[in-house]
């Protein structure tokens, strides 16, 4: 009998030690899933996609797009921007830095990819990326179009900037 007793005296330790430890798991699971959830909104502060939302403004990425296409080439082709994938977005904007980022295709130059940057620290920030894409007049009238449309942009982003920061810092206080 003294046998069974101490025995059951063990188990009973053992299960008080494994419901404290399943008590501190789930106090370590909910920490850690309260950390992940403000991860997650960090992640939405560091990048948003700007879309066609009314919050945006009216139109505010068909515009850019429609731009885009009448200054540089009617067959540029851009992402349709997806929620929660910000980063294949065409226009994302960053207000921990106050960057924008606006990205898409030009087919016609064997799919160069371009991208322009609002801050840079050379203050240039148009990039191209292509795969084996002939130079002749044609296409490099199109990468100079390409140019002086980026200045355009970066001029008007830059004039812009004060008020759009202000229409997305209202933005975020409105979710938080």
């Amino acid at each position: 009998m003294a046998q069974e007793d101490a025995t059951r005296n063990i188990l009973n330790r053992i299960r008080a030690i494994n419901e404290s430890n399943s008590n501190i798991y789930s106090v370590r699971k909910g920490i850690l899933a309260e950390a992940a959830d403000m991860q997650e909104k960090k992640q939405k502060l560091d990048a948003i996609a700007i879309t066609n939302d009314p919050k945006f403004g009216t139109n505010a990425l068909q515009n850019q797009i429609e731009q885009f296409r009448a200054c540089v080439d009617s067959g540029a082709q851009f992402t349709e921007p997806e929620d929660g994938k910000v980063a294949e977005s065409p226009l994302i904007y960053m207000p921990s830095n106050g960057n924008l980022i606006f990205s898409g295709v030009i087919p016609c130059l064997n799919n160069l990819k371009f991208q322009y940057v609002l801050k840079t620290l050379t203050g240039n920030g148009c990039f191209i990326w292509s795969d084996g894409m002939i130079i002749n007049k044609e296409n490099l009238q199109i990468l100079n179009k390409l140019y002086g449309n980026y200045m355009s942009w970066k001029d008007t982003w830059n004039s812009e900037s004060a008020d759009f920061e202000k229409m997305v810092k209202n933005m975020i206080e409105k979710e938080s």
